[in-house]
């Protein structure tokens, strides 16, 4: 029998310790919600995927899974075994891929700097944009595998660095400026506007030295971001943000697994409870 109160959050090993405050919260935050929440570690899991019933070995059944560890064949498969899984697939999908985010959002008409989708060999073999600009691993997060490349010397000496894979993008007006913005059950809960502290740092990231604090929206950039929600359903995630050179947002990724440092620094939004108390109310409805 399945305890209804029962979750698992499943965490990469390298990235609990660096989470482990917010992790404390979630912790709290479950306890007051009469739910009981699991640390698992991503390397732990083992799945029975065919050959009998499929399931997860070794480990009580849980009722709802937060899945943090960017993993989103996982979602599916947690999904496809009739349990409640926070993102749900198809946002995993998307937010870890910026690939598909860009495809997706472009779609639905949502302005973006020119996006170029390639491979490590063919970008150096044929830049698919002139110099300088931005090259991406399409699958990081947290400012990881980002590059600004100023010339074709610095192209050969970085790409042994490039991911396989890679998106190329031209350097945004205000770089090393971004805006990061939460949404929670398709509901924009606070927006926080990070820059970098040097003009050679394109990144925004808190992780690389940024600063941030509240941004206050304006009713035509929440429009915007409500505009981008029609159609799928966040749970929890972060959205972020360029501006162009009038100040206007352009969308540059989605976070799955959202950092939360910079909320938490500079606000007194219990992000962690707020998502609690949404799981405990997807689970009764």
């Amino acid at each position: 029998m399945v305890d209804k109160r029962l979750g698992w959050l499943i965490y990469r090993n390298e990235d609990i310790h660096k989470n482990e405050r917010f992790i404390n919260f979630l912790h709290e935050a479950a306890e007051q919600y009469d739910l009981v929440l699991s640390l698992v570690s991503y390397e732990d899991l083992v799945y029975q995927l065919a050959n009998g019933t499929t399931s997860f070995t070794d480990k009580e059944k849980p009722s709802f899974v937060i899945n943090r560890s960017v993993s989103p064949w996982l979602n599916e498969v947690i999904a496809l075994n009739g349990i409640r899984v926070f993102n749900n697939a198809t946002v995993a999908r998307l937010a870890n891929d910026k690939r598909l985010t860009h495809a997706y959002f472009q779609h639905k008409g949502i302005r973006m700097l020119p996006t170029v989708s390639t491979t490590k060999l063919q970008l150096v073999k044929q830049p698919p944009l002139s110099f300088p600009f931005v090259v991406k691993d399409p699958l990081s997060r947290g400012g990881v595998g980002v590059f600004h490349v100023k010339t074709e010397k610095e192209l050969v000496e970085l790409a042994p660095s490039f991911s396989d894979d890679c998106i190329v993008q031209p350097v945004c007006d205000s770089p090393g400026k971004d805006l990061r913005v939460y949404i929670m059950n398709n509901e924009i809960v606070a927006a926080i506007l990070r820059e970098s502290e040097t003009s050679t740092e394109i990144r925004a990231n808190i992780s690389t030295g940024g600063t941030s604090r509240l941004y206050d929206l304006s009713h035509r950039e929440k429009m915007l971001i409500t505009k981008m929600c029609e159609e799928i359903t966040i749970d929890f995630a972060g959205i972020d943000f360029l501006f162009d050179k009038n100040g206007d947002l352009l969308f540059n990724e989605m976070e799955d697994a959202v950092g939360c440092r910079s909320l938490y620094m500079n606000s007194e939004i219990n992000i962690a409870a707020l998502f609690m108390k949404h799981v405990k109310e997807t689970l009764l409805s």
